[in-house]
């Protein structure tokens, strides 16, 4: 690890640090929100993470494909879906309440948890956001009065002014608790699907300390060296899960309704569980490398149609 990954690190495990980076992330962006277009910030955000510029006229890689979509493309469900409580309600009327994490609790506010009517291990997290979550597997000594100010202060955020993805403008902040379904770190099977298949997938786990994210293709062979610029990359291929075809399966089915989403599934001894549905991965600024990943990932996203009836409304 080098010296800024320990210096972030150490900042994260301080609250009041956290506390104080975040209010000011989130004033600056509020701000920036209602002084620039969303278009100007996609524009020049792409440029500085990716390093050129995005055409956004006539997209050609996953990532300028994805910023058009949040641009231009609106489907009524993804709001919905991309709220970590309210998806909830939306995969079991899509019939797969079988899914479903338990939800133990849902507040409006962190000064409403009641440690007494939880159990002692558990998970708590913001529905309308990434990241923003706190396991704990020992109550007796969770420092809840601590935390209340970190969780306190995700619910004055709105995911939408640090990427423009509108999905999150008008979503209520909550928090939501539920279960630990493992005392283990889970690999997190991530479904890319384009056009309602599966195409890739983005695998997430931990070995050895280190978090690595490595991509498979949709028959799980291993794209060794394409990364995302999230995280490290392994370059070593994970055993095939026994449940992957009917994961597989389980994400196309779930993606039928959308251009493009990712579903993030776990696998517990065969029993699948769903964690999210995500429709713009790192608000669609991955900086990916080698680029010819960016660009077949972009050939699999057809996005044409969408763009041809968009430039015929204009005219």
């Amino acid at each position: 690890m080098n010296t800024i990954s320990k210096i972030k690190n150490t900042i994260k495990q301080n609250d009041f640090a956290r506390i104080l980076i975040e209010e000011h992330k989130r004033k600056k962006y509020t701000s920036l929100a209602e002084k620039v277009s969303d278009r100007e910030f996609i524009e020049k955000l792409y440029e500085k993470r990716i390093g050129r510029k995005p055409d956004l006229d006539s997209p050609q890689t996953f990532t300028e494909k994805l910023q058009w979509l949040k641009l231009n493309y609106r489907n009524p469900d993804i709001p919905r879906a991309s709220d970590k409580y309210e998806a909830k309600k939306y995969i079991a009327e899509k019939g797969f309440s079988d899914l479903l994490i338990p939800t133990l609790a849902v507040y409006d506010s962190a000064d409403e948890i009641n440690l007494d009517e939880l159990p002692d291990e558990f998970i708590i997290k913001a529905t309308h956001g990434s990241g923003w979550n706190y396991i704990c597997k020992n109550k007796q000594t969770f420092n809840l009065k601590a935390k209340k100010k970190i969780m306190n202060s995700w619910l004055k955020q709105n995911l939408y002014v640090y990427g423009r993805e509108r999905n999150y403008k008008e979503q209520k902040p909550r928090l939501i608790v539920e279960p630990l379904i493992d005392d283990k770190p889970l690999v997190d099977y991530k479904f890319l699907c384009f056009n309602g298949e599966c195409k890739a997938v983005q695998v997430n786990h931990d070995y050895a300390g280190v978090h690595y994210v490595d991509f498979y293709d949709s028959e799980w062979n291993l794209f060794p060296d394409m990364s995302s610029g999230t995280a490290p990359v392994s370059g070593k291929p994970l055993p095939k899960p026994a449940a992957f075809g009917k994961m597989k399966n389980t994400a196309e089915n779930l993606a039928k309704s959308f251009i493009f989403v990712r579903a993030d599934l776990y696998d517990t001894d065969g029993r699948i569980y769903f964690g999210e549905m995500t429709f713009f991965p790192g608000s669609g600024f991955w900086h990916i490398t080698p680029e010819k990943y960016d660009r077949m990932f972009g050939e699999w996203l057809e996005i044409k149609e969408l763009i041809d009836e968009e430039n015929t409304e204009k005219i």
